[in-house]
């Protein structure tokens, strides 16, 4: 009984120091999280019309969400991706993806504030004009927008091709939020209330 009696003080002041060392952050192996913001873009109206590139554009919206209020962004970059539907050497429906490219870095407005702009069909054509892809039929790899093709000026677009716009958010902190948890891809954030719902990508296609 001495014995233990003894060696208690000892046992005390071991698990005092265990408990003092795991309250240290800096040895907390569990990131802090960082706060969490979304976008949320949507298509007000217009469309990409085949054979008409002057006259085709479409109207956006772009704006963050914090729900929580403790993050301010100041930057959203938007980008753009484009993929073609085509037949393949051996006559199956293929996709072809042509990349994603910078749009436009906006300056953002408050929480919740939408930012309103237009992308036009020649713009993204610019984006786009240098594109080559490898359609499969033994000529390598073609320039996407040529004659050979079938795509002439003011007529860069076919109903074949889709388009995708999705963003990255800047914080005044300088964090920039590009990637999203599942429940923000899948759109299952706030689903009941449009005005703060999240989402990801904005998609159209050619008419």
């Amino acid at each position: 009984m001495q014995y233990r009696i003894k060696h208690i003080p000892a046992l005390m002041l071991m698990v005092s120091m265990i408990f003092s060392s795991c309250r240290k952050e800096e040895l907390n192996p569990v990131a802090t999280p960082e706060p969490g913001v979304w976008g949320q873009g949507k298509l007000l109206s217009g469309q990409f019309t085949a054979g008409n590139d002057a006259n085709s554009k479409v109207s956006m919206q772009l704006k963050w969400i914090d729900v929580n209020r403790k993050v301010t962004i100041t930057k959203m970059e938007v980008f753009i991706t484009m993929t073609e539907k085509y037949t393949d050497k051996n006559g199956n429906p293929a996709t072809a993806d042509h990349g994603s490219k910078s749009y436009k870095v906006f300056d953002a407005k408050g929480n919740n504030e939408a930012v309103l702009f237009d992308i036009t069909a020649n713009e993204v054509y610019a984006l786009f004009q240098t594109a080559k892809f490898n359609y499969g039929k033994g000529a390598g790899n073609q320039d996407v927008f040529s004659t050979a093709t079938g795509r002439t000026a003011g007529k860069r677009f076919t109903k074949n091709d889709s388009f995708k716009m999705e963003w990255a958010l800047t914080s005044k902190d300088g964090l920039v939020y590009k990637w999203w948890s599942v429940s923000v891809v899948n759109g299952e954030l706030y689903t009941n209330q449009p005005e703060i719902a999240a989402n990801t990508n904005v998609t159209w296609t050619v008419k």
